[in-house]
């Protein structure tokens, strides 16, 4: 068993696993709830012609949801000494997708849509941030004590 100086701490798997609880929450309103996601909260216009594939992208995004909803809750739970790799490389692959959206959308007319999702996803990715440096600097900190 992992020596006290070595484990992850605490707090770093029980926000892992309250991420995950968020995700699953994501997941329902992404797929369950998919059309009044996509009209009330992202704020798209469903009346074109794509809105078939715009509701089939978001809740493509929704099965994800689910997906690593149930991994950060198993993680959290049954892996705890790799929760601060995960809180590292979530905020890491949310940077690395927008710059990719970024680059890949620029030759296109930039969207009206209001993602209203976003209010609820820069918290998440803060939280990732400061737990992840918060869990490095207390793991050091244990290290040298």
């Amino acid at each position: 068993m992992n020596d006290m100086k070595t484990q992850v701490p605490k707090f770093v798997w029980t926000a892992l696993f309250g991420l995950g609880c968020i995700d699953l929450v994501r997941g329902f309103m992404h797929t369950v709830l998919l059309e009044y996601s996509a009209l009330n909260i992202a704020g798209l216009d469903l009346t074109t012609s794509t809105a078939a594939e715009q509701l089939r992208l978001l809740g493509a995004f929704g099965i994800s949801n689910w997906v690593t909803g149930a991994a950060f809750i198993l993680i959290a739970l049954k892996a705890k000494n790799i929760s601060l790799h995960i809180m590292g490389i979530i905020p890491l692959a949310y940077g690395l997708s927008a710059i990719a959206m970024r680059f890949n959308t620029a030759g296109y007319v930039q969207t009206t849509a209001n993602w209203g999702g976003m209010n609820m996803m820069v918290p998440y990715l803060i939280v990732c941030v400061i737990t992840f440096i918060a869990g490095i600097i207390v793991m050091i900190n244990r290290k040298k004590g």
